[in-house]
């Protein structure tokens, strides 16, 4: 798996962190102006909120790493591009929630070289949430190590993530994932963004987190905390994952031996 060196790994991830605090602080400011939302394809929104974090995130990062591919969720393309380390940044996980004033909303900010993601940080202000971490160098949540991963406890008392993917055909699969759960784990939640979500099985709140359609700046930052702290990620077909794949399964050793199966056969 790839590492950032240390003496690389520290000071980008301060850099990293630094940012995406300050963008936060901007979007707790600006959400009584800046929540207001148009539609993207499907029953997608994007505010204005989205495009200001966009923008400042972009800017400042390939002005800070001009040998890095920069790329946005809402088209930002900065940096040669055939640079092989790569920032993928979701400007605002969970912009339905933003917008409804709901907390449930995270910026998205990780670092990946190839398909595999290496540092990532992961900020919801709104929730108090914030974890960030590098491979080889380990995560912390605000100045707090965050633990290893441990085992999963018996499966009747897991807590399982999942959400409505904005491909509306992939969510006849999500129902039916639910359905699966129902007899075997405790309960699912959604919280309507996957970078919390990441977070959240890092922090222990939740013990896995599976989606069948997904993105490269959904999935970045979070997936690299998450690998910092060795949780395991598949694909819903068992395959190793990478930032290619757009399903994942993300959990705490042993689930994998129950969800796997259920995943593969929906």
């Amino acid at each position: 798996m790839p590492a950032l060196p240390r003496d690389l790994a520290l000071p980008t991830l301060s850099v990293a962190r630094t940012l995406v605090e300050d963008v936060g602080r901007d979007l707790v400011a600006m959400v009584a102006t800046l929540a207001r939302a148009t539609e993207k394809a499907g029953v997608d929104l994007v505010t204005a909120a989205d495009r200001h974090s966009e923008t400042r995130i972009t800017a400042e990062l390939a002005k800070a790493f001009p040998h890095h591919r920069v790329l946005g969720e809402e088209g930002t393309a900065l940096g040669p591009a055939d640079s092989p380390w790569a920032w993928h940044i979701d400007p605002l996980d969970g912009t339905a929630n933003y917008h409804r004033g709901l907390p449930y909303w995270a910026i998205s900010l990780g670092l990946s070289f190839a398909e595999e993601p290496v540092l990532g940080v992961v900020h919801g202000p709104a929730s108090g949430v914030l974890v960030y971490g590098a491979v080889g160098l380990g995560a912390w949540s605000h100045e707090a190590p965050l633990a290893p991963a441990t085992p999963a406890p018996e499966p009747r008392q897991w807590l399982v993530a999942t959400d409505w993917p904005w491909d509306l055909a992939e969510r006849r699969r999500t129902a039916r994932l639910i359905e699966a759960l129902g007899e075997r784990v405790r309960q699912y939640k959604t919280f309507g963004s996957a970078a919390l979500d990441l977070a959240n099985l890092a922090l222990g709140r939740i013990d896995a987190y599976a989606i069948s359609h997904i993105f490269r700046w959904d999935q970045c930052g979070g997936a690299a905390v998450l690998r910092a702290l060795g949780y395991d990620l598949t694909t819903w077909s068992g395959a190793r994952w990478d930032l290619a794949h757009r399903d994942i399964l993300a959990c705490r050793p042993g689930c994998v031996a129950v969800l796997g199966p259920i995943l593969a056969g929906i």
